[in-house]
């Protein structure tokens, strides 16, 4: 990510993205190029209107419309760094959850937290001397600003 310019990812022989870093970071256009270069957060659902998906837990959470290029079923995705544990701002996706581990790892702590949509993995800096992050148990609301938000293929249907 610091030596090149443009990159091309691959899977299996097949270029799956090219871009700069920061595009392939900020838009990762699969859930294989966002896994593969850092963590994120996917979460499946449905296109409802322009701009609009409803995840499958029922929670709507809004996307940068020319995202969605006319899928039906897609996944949403947030990184950790992106999200907020603080009141949200008006427009903001929102998400309720609960606080299930808490790791502390120096200059953040990692917290995964406990959402009708699945977990979500969220990056809390350690700005504040002595600033303690919520403890296992906690509930909060998580949120982040829909231009942060990329959209990938929705995750494959188990088969039955």
């Amino acid at each position: 990510m610091t030596m090149a310019d443009r990159i091309a990812v691959m899977n299996r022989g097949r270029v799956e993205q090219q871009g700069t870093p920061t595009e392939l970071y900020e838009r990762p256009a699969t859930a294989f190029v966002a896994g593969f270069l850092g963590v994120s957060n996917l979460l499946p659902g449905r296109v409802i209107e322009r701009g609009r998906v409803r995840l499958d837990a029922g929670d709507e959470v809004q996307v940068p419309p020319e995202l969605l290029n006319g899928r039906e079923r897609v996944a949403v995705g947030i990184r950790p760094e992106k999200i907020r544990i603080a009141p949200p701002a008006e427009g903001q996706n929102v998400l309720a959850g609960t606080v299930r581990e808490s790791a502390y790892v120096g200059v953040s702590t990692q917290l995964i937290v406990s959402t009708g949509a699945g977990d979500v993995t969220v990056y809390v800096q350690n700005a504040a001397a002595g600033a303690a992050a919520p403890a296992p148990g906690s509930a909060l609301l998580l949120s982040w600003d829909p231009e942060s938000t990329f959209v990938t293929e929705a995750p494959k249907e188990a088969s039955a």
